[in-house]
């Protein structure tokens, strides 16, 4: 997923957001529950959330991934306007995944720039923003970080 709208809060009342606003979360946490779905009995959640996927582009289009966010604002402006008022939000978030461009032959800067319309958007919408930037091999990397950590049979 490339980006993704989160809301959360301590005190949050998912459930009440969700059917006030009609948004459609992809995923619901509530606050309590494990971090960890292996892990039952480890570490809770200290916030509630929700998560919505504003594009399904790929972490090397950012492009596509701004101008996705930027129609899917607009389409859900007057839902969205609900978060500065909602009682319990204390942090809505749009998270854009990039690839890191960065491979000190060919590229050695990265630099990525938000049109004002998005900020606008956003900022009218009490949306911060965050850029998340993610190795290009990082399934090899996780994959091969799972086959370490997993028992070998006898």
């Amino acid at each position: 997923m490339s980006c993704i709208l989160t809301i959360g809060g301590r005190n949050f009342d998912v459930d009440n957001f969700v059917e006030t606003t009609k948004l459609r979360p992809y995923r619901k946490s509530y606050k309590g529950q494990p971090k960890f779905k292996t892990k039952p009995e480890g570490e809770k959640l200290i916030c509630s959330t929700i998560s919505i996927q504003t594009s399904k582009a790929e972490f090397d289009n950012l492009k596509k991934q701004i101008a996705d966010t930027i129609r899917y604002l607009k389409r859900n402006k007057d839902k969205l306007s609900h978060i500065g008022s909602t009682k319990g939000i204390e942090f809505a978030v749009l998270d854009f995944g990039i690839d890191l461009r960065i491979d000190r032959k060919n590229v050695l800067t990265q630099s990525d720039t938000f049109p004002c319309e998005l900020l606008r958007l956003a900022g009218d919408l009490d949306l911060d923003i965050e850029l998340s930037i993610y190795p290009v091999d990082m399934q090899t990397i996780l994959e091969k970080r799972h086959s370490k950590t997993k028992p070998k049979s006898a």
